[in-house]
């Protein structure tokens, strides 16, 4: 083999001893080749191939994602460089992270709950996405250390003043009878932090968003080739756990590209009756396009559907909007031109 890369990695087992692995990338015969090589406790080598193909990109791509999980075992190279990122977190930016690494640990289980229960009752009610009002990470925090005044809430990253003006209330009310052992400000985390678990932590988050970023990219394939087989969008989106606002996204990333989605999401709303489509592009037009609740009201007067009604509409009420945004953008360009 061609070798191209090669390092070396260590990772810590307690009592001093340590794992030793290398991972190596190279080329034989055209065929590209990504490989790990980890020694066991009892001397004997144990290979994985994590790529064996004639694609470069999905050569860097298995290198990228290997590696990853690799780091977060707690994998070290022994020398920086592939697989690990460049940037060294600020101070403020590693002070964040402490406080998530912290509250996803720690946070009180009961509290998280009632937290998230709140967080969906409310965002029904203003017909937002949930993770707009809060993260999981902003809710975890708060579970785990309690605040119990605005002054403390504003110490929880991205809780800032207006979400505490709106919500500061509510989120009080859910904590102020829980009992704690820790106290704000909160400069106390970082001593008692284990740095190791938090590096085996940080990279766990490096890892996830590569399998976010793997799992967005073949979601893309599987809506083109959805699309190109006649497929329906809404079968689709359930077959691959989507969100409706996720596969919104997807469109919309595949429509920058030069794909045309159009005609698939016009398939798709041949599902709902044309008096309702009618009615709900009127009030786009009259109402803009920003928030989707206004238009389910324009819909639904007084008599809001409950829950798992306004999430269906909510979910062909975004389709719609895309194909209201790119006719728009269509007119312009052909007044423009």
């Amino acid at each position: 083999m061609n070798v191209i890369y090669l390092t070396t990695l260590e990772k810590p087992l307690g009592e001093g001893r340590m794992r030793q692995a290398q991972f190596f990338a190279g080329e034989k015969v055209g065929i590209w080749q990504a490989l790990w090589n980890e020694t066991q406790a009892d001397g004997n080598q144990v290979q994985d191939i994590w790529y064996e193909g004639e694609v470069w990109s999905e050569l860097l791509e298995a290198i990228r994602l290997g590696l990853q999980n690799k780091l977060a075992e707690g994998y070290k190279p022994l020398l920086k460089g592939i697989g690990e990122e460049a940037a060294v977190l600020s101070a403020k930016a590693e002070s964040t992270q402490l406080l998530h690494f912290y509250g996803e640990c720690n946070a009180d289980e009961g509290i998280y709950e009632e937290l998230r229960s709140w967080r969906r009752e409310q965002s029904f009610k203003e017909g937002r996405s949930p993770f707009i009002l809060a993260s999981n990470r902003m809710l975890q925090m708060i579970a785990a250390f309690c605040p119990k005044s605005i002054e403390e809430l504003l110490h929880i990253p991205g809780f800032g003043q207006n979400r505490a003006t709106k919500y500061g209330g509510d989120v009080l009310r859910i904590t102020k009878d829980m009992q704690r052992s820790t106290d704000f400000p909160l400069d106390w985390v970082a001593e008692r932090t284990d740095r190791l678990a938090f590096d085996v932590w940080l990279n766990r988050q490096k890892e996830r968003r590569v399998q976010k970023e793997a799992a967005r990219q073949s979601g893309k394939r599987k809506l083109l080739e959805a699309m190109a087989e006649g497929s329906g969008l809404g079968k689709l989106r359930a077959e691959l756990a989507f969100t409706s606002r996720e596969l919104v996204d997807l469109l919309e990333e595949l429509e920058k590209e030069g794909y045309d989605v159009l005609a698939s999401v016009e398939k798709e709303l041949m599902n709902i009756p044309a008096d309702q489509l009618a009615e709900a592009e009127k009030l786009f037009a009259e109402l803009g396009d920003r928030y989707l609740k206004p238009v389910l009201q324009g819909l639904y007067g007084e008599n809001l559907p409950d829950a798992p009604t306004a999430d269906q509409v909510y979910e062909w009420l975004r389709l719609l909007r895309f194909k209201v945004r790119k006719e728009q953008a269509n007119v312009r360009q052909e007044q423009a031109g």
